[in-house]
């Protein structure tokens, strides 16, 4: 944090962003509020200097316009959780949270941890993961339609009206989804995004739809050191509790993160088990132990994120019997 003179803690809300700026000694030097727009915001931002730091809260859309408008002008900015805030403020002490304390607790973050600063993606990642977003959407409207239909098919009486207004719809959604896919097909991406994909789907039970998605989700993994901060991120890590010999809580995975990846890697382990040979072991000896099918299915889900993470990162395709040397 060396590099950086002063730090703006800034809290995003629907209508208005609250700030805070902190020095090195984390002293007060100004606060103020201003309105979620862009040409506010973006005058506000021609303020900043280079030297600063800005700590913010992602908040989906309300927050994406601050956070285009920082890189743009290359201030820095950290990115942090919402589960970490929280954490941070019931370390501080902070009970009854406002705009304000969000704000100054997000500044003293910046100070008092060593936060990663972001990098915006290419406009073509960004277009492809809001063609993604938008595919999964429409896919589970397919879904519900089809089992509404399902359902009224069931009934003893049926409206003709009724039934036809659904197959309309379902019609409609599925002209949108093949749409959908041929616009990503045809979205080209830049030569490192690419080359993780293919080394990514060359992964034993990992096709070229779950590879996409996983780079999109965590931008090629540029900014994890670890297979264990990645599963993590994916909400594949164990939610457990153990204190003393009276507190044994067995949590379940925390599915924190990209609900939609979690989807894609539990279809994958239906080939994962039968072809991918490290995959096959380890749900093997674990459904011998006992344990049911799902938690043997997470484990390889677990074990897949952990071979696609190793792939990227070390730039080599994957080897089915890597695995043989630990033996």
């Amino acid at each position: 944090m060396n590099a950086f003179t002063h730090v703006y803690g800034i809290d995003v809300s629907k209508d208005t962003l609250d700030y805070i700026k902190l020095d090195t000694n984390a002293q007060s030097k100004e606060k103020g509020q201003i309105k979620n727009r862009l040409k506010k915001i973006e005058t506000w931002v021609r303020t900043l200097d280079g030297k600063c730091l800005c700590v913010v809260e992602p908040t989906g859309t309300y927050s994406s316009t601050l956070i285009y408008l920082l890189t743009k002008h290359h201030i820095k900015v950290a990115l942090v959780s919402p589960y970490k805030s929280k954490s941070f403020m019931d370390a501080l002490g902070v009970s009854n949270k406002t705009d304000d304390q969000a704000a100054y607790c997000l500044a003293m973050m910046g100070l008092r941890l060593d936060l990663k600063t972001y990098e915006m993606p290419s406009v073509n990642r960004i277009k492809h993961k809001q063609l993604q977003n938008a595919h999964h959407s429409m896919m589970k409207q397919s879904r519900m339609l089809k089992n509404q239909l399902h359902a009224l098919d069931q009934l003893p009486i049926i409206d003709k009206a009724a039934r036809k207004a659904y197959e309309q719809t379902l019609q409609v959604i599925d002209q949108q989804i093949k749409m959908l896919e041929e616009q990503m097909a045809d979205l080209e991406e830049d030569e490192a995004f690419n080359q993780a994909k293919l080394l990514a789907s060359s992964v034993v039970g990992i096709g070229e739809k779950t590879a996409r998605a996983m780079m999109l989700a965590a931008s090629c993994f540029e900014n994890f050191e670890s297979s264990e901060a990645l599963c993590k991120y994916f909400g594949l890590t164990p939610n457990s509790h153990y204190s003393g010999s009276s507190v044994r809580k067995k949590g379940r995975i925390t599915k924190m993160g990209a609900h939609y990846v979690r989807s894609l890697l539990y279809i994958c382990t239906r080939s994962a088990i039968r072809y991918n040979q490290a995959c096959k072991e380890l749900y093997q000896r674990l459904r011998t132990k006992g344990k049911p099918h799902r938690v043997a299915a997470v484990a390889v889900m677990h074990k897949l994120v952990k071979q696609v993470f190793a792939c990227v990162k070390k730039q080599v395709m994957f080897d089915n019997n890597y695995y043989l040397k630990y033996l």
